[in-house]
């Protein structure tokens, strides 16, 4: 009867060991567990707010390595998708942030946390999420390669323009932006040409989940206070960000339906028009402006994992 037992055991551990390992390797648990742990035990977020730059590089990086060089010499034959993406990050998305916050908010720290959220470009998990979705992969990569190369000079002249140079050191905003879009694209290259991005693809994805892991963490941890006080501040920031993804992405769905535009080609709109690289922008907003600076940030990437969800069960990839 004992022998019988040990057996059982052995398998029970077995499946606990197989749920727990599928657990931690699905995206949305690991946002989600970074996003529980900031509310929790986010004064561990001191210790890590050291690793954000370096891990939002690391992203970048593992993000970029499987752009070839064709693709990137592809964005002088493709100024059109350039363009779109432009207009939906920036001057739609961007304007939507911004005028919101104009509206909502009348603290001067928060008012620049928007700021620097409109400056920066689309989140890399437009790529990703794309693929995922079974959307179109030439438009989100073309997309995402020009406004990140575009947002090396957008970025600072946003920031300075509606935050004057008095705000922010503009030489320490472009050595950030160098070493977050620059070095990533130059290692990235690197990494293709010597043949090592196929020995790193079977870890690829598990190292930007947990590295997202590392920022979303930080971030919630650093700004946890506010999360269990100053509702008002909570639900107006929260308001923002529920329309300028959700609302938004509802109304670009509907428009491109109304005029006919292929579901693939949706789905990337939905997606350049609606995300932004929160990471980065906290990343930003920590360093060279407040920790109060970047709760936006914060409160948008708790949003972000609800709308990640959303998007895919709303625009599920057809079977």
């Amino acid at each position: 009867m004992a022998r019988e037992q040990k057996p059982m055991k052995v398998m029970r551990v077995a499946y606990i060991v197989d749920i727990l390992g599928r657990l931690f390797r699905n995206r949305n648990f690991i946002f989600a567990l970074a996003l529980a742990l900031g509310l929790s035990v986010g004064q561990g977020a001191l210790w890590t707010q050291p690793l954000i730059l370096p891990a939002l590089a690391l992203v970048m990086t593992l993000s970029t390595a499987t752009i070839s060089s064709r693709d990137l010499i592809s964005l002088k034959t493709l100024p059109r998708l350039v363009s779109l993406s432009l207009l939906l990050n920036y001057v739609i998305l961007g304007s939507v942030i911004l005028l919101l916050a104009r509206w909502l908010i009348s603290d001067r720290e928060l008012w620049a946390g928007f700021v620097v959220i409109a400056a920066v470009p689309p989140a890399v998990a437009v790529m990703p999420f794309t693929y995922l979705l079974a959307g179109d992969m030439v438009f989100s990569l073309v997309g995402l390669i020009g406004t990140y190369l575009l947002a090396l000079a957008l970025t600072p002249a946003v920031m300075m323009l509606l935050l004057g140079v008095d705000f922010l050191d503009p030489v320490k905003l472009v050595i950030m932006l160098g070493e977050l879009i620059i070095i990533p694209l130059v290692v990235s290259r690197i990494l293709l040409f010597t043949g090592l991005t196929q020995r790193i693809e079977r870890w690829r994805g598990k190292a930007v989940n947990w590295a997202f892991f590392i920022v979303i963490f930080t971030i919630i941890g650093l700004n946890r206070r506010f999360f269990f006080g100053n509702f008002d501040i909570l639900l107006r920031i929260a308001a923002i960000g529920i329309a300028s993804t959700f609302v938004l992405g509802y109304g670009i769905e509907l428009i491109a339906k109304a005029l006919h535009v292929s579901r693939g080609t949706t789905v990337t709109l939905v997606l350049m028009g609606t995300l932004k690289n929160y990471g980065l922008a906290s990343g930003i907003a920590l360093t060279l402006l407040s920790t109060r600076a970047s709760l936006p940030a914060a409160i948008c990437s708790a949003l972000f994992i609800l709308y990640f969800v959303w998007l895919g069960l709303h625009l599920k990839k057809p079977t």
